[in-house]
């Protein structure tokens, strides 16, 4: 269902962004005048969890030199009269809509959720292309397909969906939507169903990954572009009660790294690569936690270095950041320590280069820590930022005009 109305309460300029392929990929943007200058700048994006309007997508200046991230614009969003939520942001490398590249968001209100194209404004705030509404009410991660013709979204309340795009990059209704009413009811109180909670595209394949959460499995789909539908593969079982969560690709595509949220554990599996599936058995299963860390903790967020040779994941309530080595030749992980996120809840953190910044969601900061590329430990740089219940974040460069 299209929504036909949806009210930004910060005013958007529209003039003058342009989107640079040079850390992310994208089309390079178009040659400017002789005339014009041009100001290469990375942008953290951060969304908060909150009800409050007067918060939302954040945007910060980062600057590489010493981790410093000076805060820009803030984009609240109001649907009706109901506050919404921004729980996830996903960017395209190159889908464009008038020149600028495409980010696709969700948002949650009270038993409905929403899935929305917007682009970057000039003044760092973001314009809302359009939205749609799907049928789950708790959307939790969302991914394009390769071709950046659809995107997948897991949705927490029980359901997979996937939106077409237009030509343009905003989102048409709902084409796929597949519910899972029966959860494993291992962990009694919170799998009684099938919680879709993240999705992950194989590499060279229209093969997608999502993790039943509730259900304590991997499904396997393949997309139909044409019939703009999932068809499915395979279901790999992970251990009883384990709850996947996030999903990580090692660098050279050969091995899948699986946060599981109550177990505290990160699964590791070989992608058979000719068939663009994985193995049915994971190779390795270790801990995020110390072994004597005895209080309540839950697996989170999971990302690799820039080099591809160490693994990262963010643990709620131990309130850490695990670090571990990857062994190319097997895909097996060795820990290297946990480091203190400095706060508490870190439910996402994202990687640019050797910079880490976690968002600690319960204590309301941000933290900037530094990647030695040798060693893959962290050393924090003593930049720290308060902002309202930080849950996703990423970084990204743009190229601004002066004219």
């Amino acid at each position: 269902m299209r929504l036909s109305s949806l009210v930004l309460f910060v005013a958007a300029a529209m003039a003058g962004v342009t989107a640079t392929a040079a850390k992310t990929g994208a089309i390079p943007p178009a040659a400017c005048s002789t005339q014009e200058s041009e100001q290469s700048q990375l942008i953290l994006f951060a969304a908060t969890w909150t009800t409050d309007p007067a918060r939302g997508v954040y945007t910060y200046k980062f600057n590489t030199t010493d981790g410093s991230l000076t805060q820009w614009a803030i984009t609240p969003f109001l649907i009706g009269s109901g506050a919404i939520n921004p729980t996830y942001l996903q960017e395209s490398t190159h889908k464009l809509h008038n020149g600028k590249r495409l980010i696709y968001g969700l948002n949650r209100a009270t038993g409905v959720g929403y899935v929305s194209a917007m682009t970057l404004n000039a003044n760092g705030t973001l314009d809302v292309l359009n939205s749609q509404q799907m049928q789950g009410g708790s959307p939790a991660h969302v991914t394009l397909s390769p071709n950046e013709d659809f995107v997948a979204v897991a949705n927490y309340a029980g359901s997979l969906s996937m939106f077409p795009l237009y030509e343009n990059g905003t989102v048409a209704p709902e084409s796929f939507y597949e519910a899972f009413p029966n959860g494993s009811h291992v962990v009694a109180a919170q799998q009684t169903v099938g919680r879709i909670h993240s999705t992950r595209w194989l590499p060279n394949s229209n093969h997608v990954i999502a993790a039943d959460w509730g259900g304590d499995a991997l499904l396997e789909y393949e997309l139909d572009a044409k019939e703009q539908t999932f068809q499915s593969l395979d279901t790999v079982a992970r251990p009883p009660g384990s709850g996947p969560r996030h999903t990580a690709l090692s660098a050279n595509g050969d091995f899948l790294y699986v946060t599981n949220e109550l177990s505290n554990a990160v699964g590791v599996y070989k992608i058979n690569r000719h068939e663009a599936l994985l193995e049915s058995a994971a190779i390795q299963n270790i801990p995020t936690l110390p072994a004597n860390f005895t209080n309540t903790s839950t697996a989170a967020d999971i990302h690799l270095s820039k080099n591809g040779h160490f693994v990262y994941v963010s643990n709620r309530g131990h309130n850490s950041i695990a670090m571990y080595a990857i062994d190319e030749a097997d895909g097996t992980l060795t820990t290297l320590g946990w480091e203190s996120t400095r706060g508490t809840t870190p439910r996402g953190f994202t990687i640019y280069e050797d910079w880490l910044i976690v968002g600690n969601q319960n204590s309301n900061d941000m933290y900037v820590f530094k990647v030695d590329e040798h060693t893959g430990l962290l050393s924090y740089t003593g930049n720290s930022y308060q902002i309202p219940a930080p849950v996703c974040l990423y970084v990204s460069e743009y190229v601004f005009s002066d004219n």
